[in-house]
């Protein structure tokens, strides 16, 4: 038994969700106003038989016990294990990290952090103490965000971090530390200000460094890439900035002086991107916590093609996220999606947020509120680049904003925004679209090099724990045959069928890899990892490509089988309750249509079954 099964077999759902919700009996099962939208009559039900819970308003979703406390405390998959098993008395540890990589990494990270921090207190760093103060620092900021100095010379953190009982090898693995050509190692950041990178869990990932002398380069320096740091994966200050954003909304900026500058004075919902476009992982991060996101540019004229680029890479993570969520999200009519709303705002020229605010506290606040869409923000600054009065301004102007029009996936949308640049350009909305195709393919490459990793980091599932059988063999055939199966995988089955947040987060980790240009050392989520071992290494494998592609089809018309039977019986119980017995009521007509969907799935699998003449 592994210890996410462990947990599990120890948790009673209803004890779970009764420590967050006053529950009601309802016949076999319990219902209470659901937690996660506002109403009168209770339509959130929790269902003891079968360990799930399910809203059958607005919300339309439900799930386990994991999935519950997951979207309630906006936790990930591994800190819900973590929390839960806490509450079951299990103490949870994973592969990924004991006695392994990942946690001694870690260690040699906050052992650093600790030297270079105590080296900024001795008289050699007493220019760079003066420096922070010159730049605004006061003594608070310096202990909350653990602001380091790395010595000069004599390879001094590597001697320490050695005395401590570390290789040479795991310091150059954690990025602290590199090898010359003969053999020797040798400390990366010498004579820097050195600046601790938290993770979304608060350990010490890696390190930004800025140089202190001015003939010094890079000026700039980062912790390269490790198995615990990719500064594309995470935002800076955001350990200490979740429960502000979760209140006020995220606003982004691009680097550390400007996040601690803000936080600082108050505003400390502030996060920064540490100067690289917004990846569809940092933008997971933000969507646990809001959907409102300001991106506070810097207003250098210099920077403005870079930041265009940077903005076109936003921009398409978020119509991909966006719709990602309405298509595996609401499943009601009636369900409105919360849209990610990414603003834009534009300080003044030569400004920065970090002068801005220390200049004028109170105008950030102004700055803040009067981001514009990012639509509106693009088409103004694009049109302000070039001479739209004549055809060649306004043809170059017209077709990078199509660019941007081509991510959106959603056709309402699109016509939303054509409408607006016809408008705008005085060009006819079909001479738009028909022009389109064109300027996509023309941005193609530009957008798969830029393409970030999907993040496996929401849990939406429906109820119920009959079919684990069934969603392992679809997790095993699809994790054995992938290249088999291809993109009609992603087409074929949807994470909503899968009852157990566990295959779902699996679902979608095996998804993401199959996207164009994914990364292959992209891990599971924290936790998962003998579960995916053993989904890995057991039967069936298939021998032909007819096989593979017969049992695929089927398994996961039997997976959609289960999930409406399923479906069925829990809006069963609900109709039973006396406050839902009306016949035209929505749960009532829910039901009616997972009966039609149930008749057209058997019929589907006689017509596809391989015994069918």
């Amino acid at each position: 038994m592994t210890q996410l099964d462990d947990v599990k077999s120890r948790l009673d759902i209803v004890e779970v969700v009764g420590g967050y919700v006053q529950l009601q009996r309802s016949g076999s099962s319990f219902k209470a106003n659901c937690p996660f939208h506002q109403e009168r009559t209770p339509s959130f039900f929790v269902f003891p038989d079968r360990q799930s819970w399910r809203c059958f308003g607005a919300c339309a979703e439900g799930g386990d016990a994991f999935s519950f406390v997951m979207k309630h405390d906006r936790l990930d998959f591994r800190e819900a294990l973590v929390q839960l098993g806490a509450r079951v008395g299990v103490t949870i540890t994973d592969q990924a990290e004991t006695g392994g990589r990942s946690r001694v990494l870690f260690e040699i990270n906050d052992a650093a952090r600790q030297f270079f921090q105590r080296v900024l207190g001795e008289p050699e760093a007493t220019f760079v103490r003066e420096y922070l103060s010159g730049r605004g620092i006061n003594d608070r900021s310096l202990q909350t965000f653990e602001f380091g100095y790395s010595p000069a010379r004599d390879n001094r953190l590597l001697a320490f971090l050695t005395t401590a009982g570390y290789s040479a090898e795991d310091i150059a693995e954690a990025g602290l530390a590199r090898q010359t050509d003969d053999g020797r190692f040798y400390d990366l950041f010498r004579g820097r200000l050195m600046i601790p990178i938290r993770d979304w869990s608060a350990r010490v990932a890696g390190f930004g460094s800025r140089a202190l002398d001015d003939n010094a380069t890079p000026k700039y320096l980062n912790t390269p890439r490790t198995p615990v740091f990719d500064k594309s994966r995470i935002l800076y200050a955001m350990h200490l900035a979740k429960e502000p954003v979760r209140q006020h909304g995220a606003v982004i900026v691009e680097g550390y002086m400007d996040a601690v500058m803000a936080h600082q004075h108050g505003f400390d919902n502030v996060v920064a991107s540490m100067g690289t476009a917004l990846t569809e992982h940092q933008v997971a991060l933000v969507r646990r916590l809001t959907h409102r996101v300001t991106m506070a540019l810097d207003g250098d004229p210099a920077g403005r093609n870079a930041t265009l680029r940077s903005l076109e890479s936003s921009w398409g993570v978020f119509q991909q996220r966006d719709q990602r969520s309405a298509n595996q999200g609401a499943t009601s009519v009636l369900q409105q999606p919360e849209a990610l709303d990414l603003r834009v705002a534009e300080l003044p020229s030569g400004k920065d947020p970090d002068d801005y605010i220390r200049q004028s506290p109170g105008a950030w606040i102004e700055f803040v509120e009067a981001a514009a869409p990012l639509f509106d923000y693009l088409l103004a600054a694009l049109s302000e680049r070039v001479d739209v009065t004549n055809a060649d301004g306004r043809s170059w102007a017209a077709q990078t904003m199509l660019r941007f029009v081509a991510h959106v996936p959603d056709p309402i949308k699109r016509d939303f925004y054509l409408d607006a640049l016809s408008a705008h350009f005085g060009v006819d909305v079909a001479t738009l679209r028909a022009a389109m195709p064109t300027a996509a393919r023309a941005e193609a490459p530009a957008r798969r090099s830029n393409r970030a990793a999907a993040t496996a980091d929401e849990a939406t599932p429906l109820p119920g724990r009959e079919g684990n059988a069934t969603e392992e063999l679809v997790l095993k055939i699809l994790l054995q045959h992938s290249e088999q199966i291809g993109q009609d995988a992603i087409e074929s089955v949807r994470p909503e069928w899968f009852s157990r947040t566990e295959n779902q987060e699996i679902l979608r980790h095996v998804f993401s890899l199959m996207e164009p240009d994914a990364n292959d050392e992209r891990s599971v989520a924290a936790g998962l990892e003998q579960h995916l071992d053993q989904l890995l290494n057991s039967d069936p494998v298939l021998a032909t490509q007819a096989k593979v592609e017969s049992a695929w089809k089927q398994a996961c018309l039997r997976l959609q089988r289960e999930h409406s039977i399923n479906q069925i019986s829990q809006l069963a119980s609900a109709m039973a309750d006396e406050d839902l017995m009306d016949p035209d009521s929505a749960v009532a007509n829910l039901w009616l249509d997972s009966k039609n969907s149930l008749r057209e799935i058997d019929l589907l699998r006689q017509t596809t079954s391989p015994h069918h003449k």
